[in-house]
Formats: structure tokens, sequence, C-alpha cells
């Protein structure tokens, strides 16, 4: 009976250190390696939205934009980083200043990443699925929630 319970209590304490030792792991942008690759998605005939990204090597840097008839009508400049031990997802959409969404959970195919601070989005979640990945972008704006999302299969770099 004694060497059941030291054995229980031996098991215990080192599931709960693993435990432990999982969740105080920093995230790194190595974990995002499944955004790399590009992706695209057709709104309506001929409007188009591209999204592009590098594999991680300390950072990754990725690039957006949508085309309607072959003309480019919007562009983004990405970028995901590690700094003072988070990591981040940077932003410079068209015409607009940089601002960063700090990586507050990823786990399972799911990376969330969060600004309160700023007007819109305040949230920006990207999902890996079967056949693709999902960018989920939403805040408040004008005291109402907004939000959508791009559903993006695999396409062609260009």
């Amino acid at each position: 009976m004694n060497r059941a319970f030291v054995l229980f209590a031996l098991l215990l304490s080192l599931s709960i250190s693993a435990f432990a030792q999982e969740k105080t792991e920093k995230p790194k942008v190595a974990d995002l390696a499944w955004f790399s690759g590009c992706w695209q998605m057709e709104r309506a005939p001929g409007r188009v939205t591209y999204e592009q990204w590098t594999y991680p090597a300390g950072i990754m840097i990725g690039m957006g934009y949508s085309k309607r008839d072959d003309k480019i009508v919007s562009h983004e400049f990405l970028r995901i980083i590690e700094k003072d031990g988070d990591v981040y997802y940077v932003a410079i959409p068209s015409g607009q200043k940089e601002t960063a969404f700090k990586l507050t959970s990823h786990k399972d195919g799911v990376a969330i990443f969060e600004n309160p601070e700023h007007d819109f989005p305040q949230k920006i979640t990207y999902t890996r699925g079967s056949t693709g990945i999902t960018a989920r972008v939403e805040g408040m704006s004008n005291g109402q929630m907004r939000g959508f999302e791009l559903v993006f299969k695999p396409g062609e770099c260009g």
C-alpha cells in the first residue's frame, strides 16, 4: 500500500511538473510555420485576394493583396516577429500606419493575435483547416462588433 501511494505521488508530481513547464514555454515564430506558403481566395468572379508567407527564420514576412479584374485594389505588408519574449503580428495595410497585435493564444492550428488599443480590428485569428487557412478579423467599430473572414485555399505565389 505504501509503495503504491509513493508511486502515485511520484507520477502525479511528474505530471504537474510537465504541465507547468508546458504552460511557461514562450511562443516562438517557428510555432506558426503552418502559415507558410501561398494562399488565395476568390471573393467573386474577377475578384481575388492573395496572402503569402515565408517559412520562419526567426521572422516570417508576408504580404497580402486584392485584385479586381487584374487591378490591385488593396495591399498589406505583414511580419511575424519575436520581441521581448512575445510574438507579434505586425501589419501595414494600404495607406495606414504599422500596427502590432500580440499573440495571445496558439494551440492546435489556431493563433489569436490581439491589440485592444487599436481602432479596428482588435483581434485577428488564423485557423488551419484541412483544406487551407481562415483569417478572422474582428473588433468594435463605432460602438458595434464587426468582423469578417477570409477563407484561403492553397494558391500560386505571384
